[in-house]
């Protein structure tokens, strides 16, 4: 008899887990409906059963449906409390998290450092610090969480003194650490943290060699990625990346064959690279020669189009980047209406665009359509009043458009955009 009781004990704690795991897993599916089915089919619910169910819609973005069966639960835990908390949180609902939290019977470090956490998320610093320094017990989670908001907030001298009160310095601390200082430009204080770190993960490596990277030092940084033992795509980019700002194109493209894995990333940093050193074609070659792309992949050389006179290419790439159903992102967005704005406002001689700028602008393959598109979006842009800046084509523009371009009030963003997106989506 004993065996058997110990036997269904273990049965129906094995069953619950199950039943909490299912719930959990559909909710995170989005199938909160689902999930709910099973929750109520439980003929016994555990307190642990009700934490998941009240997650999954918090999951779900249904804050006022989690709070509701929070508010049915027959017991409660701390986890419930803490649950309820971090679910406004993840919902941007800080103050009724804050509500919560003033109201739980009882609080742990979790709690505290939850809420802490809420603030920093939301950009309030100042209210995280009052809440920090109230905690009645602080864990290397909470500290680290408190560093992280003040470096975010570029205090980096009062998280440095942070940095120096925290009893034990792990690695995500001490990394954080050193991005701060590095983008300050303090690098010996950041070699510094770097060097005396017990254990440094592949981050703190990577950090440490950005660090260099971004303010000029790239032979340090080379050196340090040399002797590196592990490295991964993030920090062959971030060396790659200290190449291509320094303008050493050579050297980047030499390490960019060496990768034996090319992400994305690399990828997008190299197209910047050649195009910003004109060399357009190169820049095109590895756009070609990707299997995958981001939106940053067709900004960038949407990008370097627009900067190095190839208006039509440019606009070409983008009527692609629609078909292909890539969203318009903000940079993509700021290079077309440049490049639309500019030839919109050059010379029209019979209802036909006078003059372009940028080389092998006519043999492109679809000239004569982008030509159309440019008639009715020059006209529609004049009409709505848009004022491009038409710097780099203001030599083959006479006095009158150029006094034209100055005088002309400027328009929204959004408006001049929906312009040009609904023109460049129209057939020729």
């Amino acid at each position: 008899m004993r065996f058997r009781l110990i036997s269904y004990r273990s049965y129906s704690s094995s069953f619950a887990a199950i039943t909490q795991c299912q719930i959990s897993h559909f909710a995170r599916l989005g199938q909160i409906d689902r999930a709910r089915n099973i929750f109520e089919d439980l003929q016994s619910k555990t307190v642990t059963s009700w934490n998941a169910i009240v997650a999954g819609y918090f999951h779900n973005k249904r804050p006022g449906e989690a709070q509701k069966l929070f508010d049915k639960m027959p017991e409660r835990n701390t986890i419930s409390w803490n649950g309820l908390v971090s679910g406004y949180i993840k919902n941007g609902m800080i103050s009724e998290a804050r509500k919560v939290f003033d109201k739980m019977p009882e609080r742990n470090v979790v709690s505290w450092t939850a809420m802490v956490r809420g603030y920093v998320q939301e950009g309030l610093i100042e209210e995280a610090e009052l809440l920090f320094w109230r905690m009645p017990e602080k864990n290397v989670v909470s500290w680290t969480v408190m560093l992280g908001g003040l470096i975010e907030d570029g205090r980096v001298d009062e998280a440095r003194r942070l940095f120096d009160m925290i009893p034990v310095k792990d690695v995500v601390a001490s990394t954080n650490m050193i991005g701060g200082l590095c983008s300050e430009g303090r690098l010996s204080e950041a070699r510094e943290i770097f060097d005396e770190m017990p254990q440094r993960n592949v981050v703190a490596w990577t950090s440490m060699i950005s660090g260099y990277a971004i303010n000029n030092k790239v032979d340090v940084a080379r050196k340090l990625f040399e002797v590196m033992p592990d490295k991964n795509e993030v920090t062959w980019t971030a060396m790659l990346k200290g190449y291509t700002k320094s303008g050493r194109i050579n050297e980047a493209a030499e390490l960019f064959k060496a990768m034996s894995v090319k992400p994305v990333a690399a990828c997008n940093e190299m197209i910047m690279g050649f195009g910003l050193n004109g060399e357009v074609g190169k820049a095109r070659w590895v756009f070609d020669q990707m299997k995958e792309k981001d939106d940053g992949t067709w900004s960038a050389l949407i990008k370097i189009y627009e900067r190095k006179g190839f208006e039509l290419e440019a606009l070409a790439l983008f009527r692609l980047m629609q078909s292909e159903g890539v969203r318009p992102n903000f940079p993509s967005i700021i290079s077309i209406l440049s490049v639309c704005g500019s030839l919109a406002s050059l010379d029209h001689v019979d209802n036909k665009v006078h003059m372009f700028t940028g080389g092998g602008s006519a043999s492109h393959p679809e000239h004569e359509m982008i030509l159309k598109k440019l008639e009715k979006l020059g006209a529609s842009l004049r009409e709505a009043g848009y004022c491009p800046d038409g710097s780099f084509v203001m030599h083959d523009v006479d006095e009158e458009d150029k006094q034209y371009i100055k005088n002309c009030p400027p328009i929204s963003a959004v408006d001049t955009f929906n312009t040009v997106i609904n023109i460049m989506s129209l057939d020729p």
